[in-house]
Formats: structure tokens, C-alpha cells, sequence
């Protein structure tokens, strides 16, 4: 009897092991298997193109979502207009006018560059009268009226992305680190397809608007 006892004891003992070794294994198994799913899930950090990379005072920023290129589609968004002089605002949509559209983005009005830049596109947007000029920055729009009254801008549209950021980051104009526009001039078609765009490498330059508007004329207009 003694000795059935210690049989069965030893019997119990080594599967009791084997179980726990087994137990261990799939515990061990298992844990790889997390392992490897979760490296192969983990999102790989994508390198900007040197080409693509965008600065301001040297410095690079982040691009919100990818840059929108040429043959693309223009995603439609919310921006605020200002209506006049008493504050007043309303929300419209790029895709309320129907035709070719020059949208400039830029930080703000309130800068040299900015506005320079935005006094000659109403030069422009003057002379053709059949294409539908936009400035879109990241300005109060009560701030966009006193600039387009103190400066005479009379035929382009200034526009605000400063509530919602929904147009900048849909197209890749949103710059992370300042959350405002990063300077770029884009033309699209009467289906909002991209034709032409230049995003500046360094946000406090001029952007070439000569060589945009050269585009519009022998390319879209063809005069």
C-alpha cells in the first residue's frame, strides 16, 4: 500500500510539472505572438522628402496630414467670411462659387510678406474677373475687414480657417507646431481638381505668385 502511494504521488507530480511547462510555453508563446503583432501594427514614423519640408526661421515644421498635389481633389470645408464692419461673420464653402479658383494660404494678413502678397493678388484677381481669388489665413475675421478697408482690397476674398482648422488639415496646409497656414498658392478647376501648387519651403518668403499667374493664363484661361 505504502508503495502504491508513492507511485501514485510521482505520477501526479510529473504531470503536475508537465502542465505548468506546458502553461509556461503558451504563456511564452503567446507573449511573442503579442509582440510581433503589436511591432507589425506599431504606424512607421514616415521621413518628409527633403524636397517637402517646410521651415520657418530655419527651423522645420509639421505638415498636418499629407500635401495636397496636383491632381488631387480640393476637400471642401467650412471657412468664416466677414460680412462688414460692425463684426459681423458667416460661414461659406469654397465650393459655393463655380469655376477656377486661386486660393492663397498664408499665417496671417498682418505680416510684411502676407501682405504684399495679398495687395498683388487683388491686382490680379481685377484683371481676371472670371476666376474667383481667395486669401485664406488663420485671421479674425473683424481683423480681415479693417485690412481689406485700411489697404483697398476690393476684388479678392478673405477668408478664415480660425475656428475649426478643418480646411488646413484636410489639405495639408496646417503647420502642427503653430497651428496657422503655412504659405502656399494653389489653383484648382471648375471640379475642384488641383492643377498648380506651390507650397513655400520657408514660411517668412515670398512665394513665385508670377509664375502661379503665368500658370492660370496659358494653362487654364490659355491666353
Amino acid at each position: 500500500m505504502k508503495k502504491f502511494l508513492i507511485a501514485t504521488m510521482a505520477v501526479f507530480l510529473i504531470f503536475s510539472c508537465g502542465k505548468k511547462e506546458e502553461a509556461a510555453g503558451t504563456e511564452k508563446t503567446t507573449e511573442t505572438k503579442e509582440t510581433a503583432v503589436s511591432e507589425k501594427e506599431a504606424p512607421k514614423q514616415e521621413k518628409v522628402p527633403k524636397s517637402e519640408r517646410v521651415t520657418v526661421d530655419g527651423v522645420e515644421v509639421t505638415i498636418e496630414n499629407k500635401r495636397i498635389k496636383v491632381g488631387d481633389k480640393l476637400e471642401d470645408a467650412e471657412l468664416i467670411a466677414p460680412v462688414n464692419e460692425f463684426n459681423k461673420m458667416k460661414k461659406v464653402r469654397l465650393s459655393d462659387d463655380k469655376g477656377i479658383k486661386l486660393i492663397y494660404t498664408a499665417p496671417s494678413l498682418d505680416t510684411p510678406v502676407c501682405s504684399l502678397q495679398t495687395k498683388m493678388l487683388d491686382e490680379k484677381a481685377k484683371e481676371h474677373a472670371n476666376v474667383f481669388f481667395y486669401s485664406v489665413t488663420d485671421d479674425l475675421p473683424f481683423a480681415m475687414m479693417r485690412f481689406c478697408s485700411d489697404n483697398g482690397i476690393a476684388n479678392l476674398k478673405t477668408l478664415s480657417d480660425f475656428q475649426t482648422h478643418e480646411f488646413s488639415a484636410k489639405n495639408g496646409f496646417l503647420m502642427k507646431e503653430y497651428q496657422l497656414l503655412t504659405r502656399a498658392v494653389i489653383i484648382v478647376d471648375e471640379d475642384n481638381t488641383v492643377r498648380y501648387v506651390d507650397y513655400g519651403k520657408e514660411v517668412t518668403d515670398q512665394l513665385d505668385l508670377e509664375k502661379a499667374i503665368d500658370f492660370l493664363e496659358k494653362e487654364m484661361l490659355k491666353k
